[in-house]
């Protein structure tokens, strides 16, 4: 080198001494519009047709050129470069056998090739060198939390069989993270360094951009300029969440967790149009200890059909007995609309998401999380990054071109349980006798049903029978939701025959009703209206039967909790102080009205 060039080295390396030999990987750390693309072609050309690979290769066997990139339309910027000088030159022009988009044959068994930044689809290939262009945006929650270390771990063993075959490592820098800073810090400066690294700015590789697009850039962002211009690795950028943490709450071999009676389920979604984000659905628990537990993850990648979608999420969160599901504020009045025909209730959540990360993150760093073995959600968890804008106030959102929609709805869910410290009045598990079910009674005192309307028109009934001097004095026999019809009385009088069939009961059955509905239908039977001050003070009335199933007076009995296998008593029953008991939950208010009126709560 002369002078100049040494000086011109030494700037852009750190280091102090020329090199002895030539090096096999290179990271050109090198601003917007710096040429990277035209070098790495440039180089990609030469070595492809001045150099013999013929003595390394077996029968059959070609030696690749691979253009790496996070997606193809970026390798094809290259791509085209490679392809325009091939042609550009005669004497070079003559040995492209074969072209098409994503490839060039040459007479030398040389195939030049551009291909998607994956550690699985890279394999099996003989390469002689591989271009990695803006391998700094190489974070992608399709392939893996860091697929950029994964692919060159996949890469170098197909470099090993061709002497002096080329890494190169090009790219605009971001945050300080991944295989490129990495690079950067164990080599930039360092005379003995086995990988080159060469950082300059744009200004520096290209002095034709006008300077006052770059000072505009400075102007408006510094940090963001910092990193796009100046070839500086950004300071205002960070992880969100190590692989380590999310790897020791994640249950290995836990794909998913079936509903069980006695546990109460929420759930939230991330709605989207079908077009460019998936759709995504999160259902979980809350243990004894405080435990958030992650039970089902449901996702509908682009394109889907938002109608068919919905559909399919509200079948599954009526299997865990949801009746209620949050979400953001995505579509306005839509999802409430859609999810409402399917009988749930969307309830839009006020935290924004990077609130909902925030949360998320000391319960993960608490290990109060358990996680599905889910490759996706634990991709795009550790793609999260954390950004200080100049206010100094941290937000956290995806990287650029990636995605978190699995990630969304599995925070919304656990910190939506997390946060809610209120006391559950009432649990299914507190209406089971040792985790099971009891048979019918033998012999019991009195027979009834009471029944709450709901604001949708729908009709909730629960057959209780009562024994006074006997534990459980109130045994739940079953329940059932069906929409008002003139034969609601007669259902009500045939299901009582049914469940009393073989049980000797010293009282007349009876039914309950709303003072208004007593009009209405074809009467059956023995109906009363429903005593009109159970429901003047509906949290006194809750808290009043919370008491007495605590003290175990109110059990379930084998044919309402297998019927809660589909329908949603789980919802109905784990609610909590100032939890609306009104037309909305028939069941619970069909519940804690028989429990009045057997227990005497007033």
């Amino acid at each position: 080198m002369t002078e100049a060039e040494a000086e011109t080295y030494k700037r852009h390396t750190g280091r102090t001494e020329p090199p002895a030999a030539p090096f096999r990987e290179a990271a050109l750390i090198v601003g917007r519009r710096g040429g990277k693309s035209r070098v790495l072609a440039l180089i990609a050309v030469y070595l492809a047709t001045f150099r013999d690979y013929a003595p390394h290769l077996a029968p059959g066997e070609v030696a690749t050129i691979g253009v790496l990139a996070a997606n193809r339309d970026q390798a094809r910027s290259i791509f085209r470069f490679i392809c325009g000088l091939l042609k550009a030159t005669p004497l070079l022009a003559g040995m492209v056998q074969d072209e098409n988009t994503e490839t060039i044959i040459l007479s030398n068994s040389v195939h030049i090739e551009i291909a998607t930044a994956s550690f699985r689809t890279t394999r099996g290939y003989s390469y002689a060198a591989v271009l990695a262009d803006e391998i700094a945006f190489w974070r992608s929650d399709e392939t893996s939390a860091n697929p950029d270390t994964e692919i060159l771990r996949a890469l170098r063993p197909g470099m090993a069989n061709i002497p002096g075959s080329i890494l190169l490592l090009a790219s605009s820098p971001y945050a300080k993270r991944g295989a490129l800073y990495q690079t950067f810090r164990r080599n930039y400066g360092k005379d003995d360094a086995r990988v080159l690294v060469w950082k300059a700015a744009t200004s520096d590789m290209n002095p034709s951009i006008d300077p006052a697009i770059i000072a505009e850039a400075y102007e408006e962002d510094p940090e963001a300029a910092r990193a796009e211009y100046g070839a500086e690795f950004r300071d205002d950028l960070a992880d969100f969440v190590t692989r380590e943490t999310v790897d020791a709450v994640t249950m290995i071999g836990r794909a998913e967790l079936p509903s069980e009676q006695g546990i109460a389920y929420s759930a939230f979604v991330d709605p989207s149009g079908g077009v460019s984000d998936a759709m995504t659905l999160a259902i979980a628990h809350i243990t004894a200890a405080g435990v958030v537990v992650l039970d089902a993850i449901r996702e509908a990648r682009p394109p889907f059909d938002p109608e068919s979608t919905v559909a399919e999420f509200a079948a599954t969160l009526r299997r865990y007995g949801i009746t209620t599901v949050q979400g953001d504020k995505y579509g306005g009045e839509w999802p409430r609309h859609r999810f409402r025909e399917h009988g749930i209730a969307y309830e839009p959540t006020a935290r924004p998401k990077s609130d909902l990360y925030m949360d998320l993150l000391p319960l993960l760093n608490a290990g109060r999380v358990e996680l599905l073995d889910n490759q996706r959600l634990t991709a795009q968890l550790c793609g999260l990054e954390r950004r200080t804008a100049r206010s100094g106030k941290d937000s956290v959102d995806h990287t650029p071109g990636g995605h978190d929609d699995v990630a969304n709805a599995v925070a919304g869910v656990l910190v939506g349980l997390d946060l809610d410290r209120r006391p559950a009045l009432m649990r299914p598990a507190n209406l089971l006798e040792r985790d099971e079910a009891l048979p019918l009674p033998a012999v019991t005192d009195l027979v009834f049903s009471a029944c709450a309307i709901g604001d949708d028109g729908t009709v909730a009934t629960v057959f209780c029978a009562y024994t006074p001097h006997t534990l459980p004095n109130l045994l739940v026999l079953d329940f059932d939701i069906r929409p008002l019809a003139p034969s609601i009385y007669q259902d009500t009088a045939r299901r009582i025959d049914e469940l009393m069939s073989g049980v000797k009961v010293n009282g007349s059955p009876f039914i309950m009703a709303p003072a208004f509905l007593l009009d209405y239908g074809q009467p059956v039977g023995n109906i009363c209206a429903t005593p009109e001050d159970y429901l003047e003070d509906p949290q006194r009335l809750a808290l009043s039967a919370a008491m007495h199933v605590s003290e175990g007076r109110v059990k379930l009995a084998k044919p309402a909790a297998e019927r809660a296998i589909t329908y949603p008593l789980a919802a109905s029953l784990d609610f909590k102080t100032t939890d609306p008991i009104d037309g909305a939950q028939p069941l619970r208010t069909a519940l804690l009205l028989g429990i009045a009126d057997a227990l005497g709560l007033r």
